[in-house]
C-alpha cells in the first residue's frame, strides 16, 4: 500500500488547476492535498480542474464521497459555473469517478469523467493547446525526468 503522491500546477491565466495523483487516494490524504492547493496565491475557488486519477487506487468509501461533498461546501464558494474532469483508465477508478461526479451537489460545478486526456482536454475547452498539457501532465507525473518539449 502506498500512499498518495499529489502533484498540481496553477495556471492563472487559463483559469485551470491541473492535479497528477498517483499511490492510494483516500479521503484524509486527498482533503490534506485540497486544503493545501488552496494556500497557493494563485488559487481561486472559481478555477476549473484537470484531475488525472489514472494511477491511483481509489481506497475512498463511498461514504467518502459525501463527506468530501461536504468539505468541499462548507470551504469551497464558487460565484460562477466551472467544470472539473476526471481522468480514470480502470474499472476502479471509473466507477469511483461516476459516483463521484453522480453524488455533486453543487450547482455551478459540472463534473465529467473520461478514459482519454485528449477527450478531458476537448470537453474542457482549454485555451491551452492540448501538447501544452499533455507536456504540464508529464512534468507532474515525472518531476524529476521531465525535460519540456521545444516548441517548434
Amino acid at each position: 500500500m502506498s500512499s498518495l503522491n499529489s502533484n498540481y500546477i496553477i495556471l492563472k491565466k487559463q483559469n485551470l488547476i491541473i492535479e497528477c495523483h498517483s499511490g492510494n487516494l483516500d479521503l484524509e490524504s486527498y482533503i490534506n492535498f485540497v486544503t493545501s492547493t488552496t494556500l497557493d496565491p494563485l488559487f481561486s475557488a472559481n478555477m476549473n480542474y484537470f484531475i488525472d486519477l489514472s494511477n491511483v487506487v481509489v481506497t475512498a468509501s463511498i461514504d467518502d464521497i459525501r463527506k468530501y461533498n461536504n468539505f468541499t461546501e462548507e470551504n469551497f464558494i464558487s460565484e460562477r459555473k466551472r467544470k472539473v474532469v476526471l481522468v480514470t483508465n480502470s474499472p476502479n477508478q471509473m466507477v469511483f469517478a461516476t459516483l463521484f461526479k453522480n453524488s455533486n451537489t453543487q450547482k455551478l460545478k459540472e463534473i465529467e469523467v473520461f478514459s482519454t486526456t485528449t477527450a478531458a482536454i476537448n470537453w474542457l475547452n482549454s485555451s491551452l493547446i492540448k501538447y501544452e498539457i499533455l507536456d504540464v501532465l508529464m512534468a507532474l507525473k515525472n518531476p524529476a525526468k521531465y525535460q519540456p518539449q521545444k516548441k517548434q
